[in-house]
């Protein structure tokens, strides 16, 4: 007779795959590749709509050449501006590149603070409706502000997540509401009903660094001076020359940087002359995107939330108790 014990399938568990994530400034690089160096058999796994761009290096805060030999980087440098990298495309790389890192023995970490992303990632993704091109003209005649005070009007939610500027996915956003009768966030509530897909085939724990507003608005500061003395005007420049239609110039810092460059100043507010004034709207404009990073980071209801630098401790015991130490030289966290 055949015991019940070997009947048993001799299955291992998926190990939990965590992802770092935060405000822009907050440090989640830096962070990162410490915690990486501590474990020793690690690769991270980019998470910012931005770092996927090549020739977008200084107003992405990119990692560094060394930083990037230091600990292998996957979905970094793998498009060029012209081209459309979705939320659909973050998942499915995601998922190849966690394949391909513990089939060779390592574990993975994921950090970057795109939320679009991060929650296509967790909750899934629901279909949507193809682009009608009819509709899309005709909303392309209205205002960038008429469009977004609909998206406000219709799903304010929505209107949280996407900022003024992208005026992309305002269109997509009202396109879909036009299309279905329901607007995006309805419809993605109706999908986390039916399915839970990617977060029943992988675990991730979700971590979320973040520092007092006061701190932040600093390193904000300190980040924004330190990208313009490094040339990050010439850096759009030449984008903007190479590309002149690209979506990705019209995320924040690029997006300050072309109107800069294009002689298109912002409407409603006085602001200083040159680079000067040219910082302080970067600053601005950064800001706000941590506004709406937070609010998203907020709604994550099982997300761990980690304070620094008091909670450095914490998030090192934590980071060990899901992937240990495998580096004899850092036989404890290096924070």
């Amino acid at each position: 007779m055949v015991s019940k014990k070997n009947l048993k399938p001799s299955l291992t568990p998926i190990q939990p795959t965590a992802i770092l994530t935060g405000p822009t400034a907050s440090g989640k690089t830096s962070l990162a590749l410490r915690l990486a160096e501590t474990h020793g058999q690690m690769e991270i796994i980019n998470a910012d709509s931005l770092l996927v761009y090549r020739r977008m290096d200084i107003g992405t805060a990119k990692p560094t050449a060394e930083e990037l030999a230091q600990i292998p980087h996957h979905l970094i440098d793998i498009c060029d501006p012209s081209e459309t990298f979705s939320a659909g495309d973050f998942v499915r790389h995601t998922h190849a590149a966690i394949r391909n890192i513990e089939s060779r023995g390592k574990r993975a970490l994921i950090v970057g603070g795109t939320g679009f992303y991060l929650k296509a990632l967790l909750k899934g993704l629901w279909e949507t409706q193809p682009a009608d091109l009819a509709l899309r003209a005709e909303l392309e005649k209205r205002s960038p502000d008429e469009l977004y005070k609909e998206l406000q009007a219709k799903d304010p939610v929505s209107a949280l997540r996407i900022s003024t500027h992208d005026h992309y996915r305002v269109i997509r956003a009202l396109e879909i509401i036009h299309l279905t009768g329901k607007t995006p966030t309805e419809l993605q509530r109706e999908h986390e009903l039916k399915s839970a897909e990617s977060s029943a085939s992988r675990p991730f724990s979700l971590w979320i660094i973040d520092r007092e507003t006061a701190v932040l608005d600093a390193r904000i500061q300190l980040r924004t001076e330190q990208m313009l003395e490094a040339g990050f005007v010439d850096e759009v420049k030449s984008v903007l020359k190479q590309y002149p239609d690209s979506r990705a110039l019209d995320s924040v810092g690029y997006r300050q940087v072309k109107d800069f460059l294009t002689g298109n100043p912002p409407t409603g507010r006085k602001i200083a002359p040159g680079i000067e004034g040219l910082r302080q709207e970067i600053e601005l404009a950064t800001r706000q995107l941590v506004k709406r990073q937070r609010t998203w980071f907020k709604s994550q209801t099982e997300a761990e939330w980690f304070y620094l630098p008091e909670a450095e401790v914490r998030l090192a015991t934590r980071f060990k108790e899901i992937y240990g130490n495998t580096n004899p030289e850092h036989p404890e966290p290096i924070l």
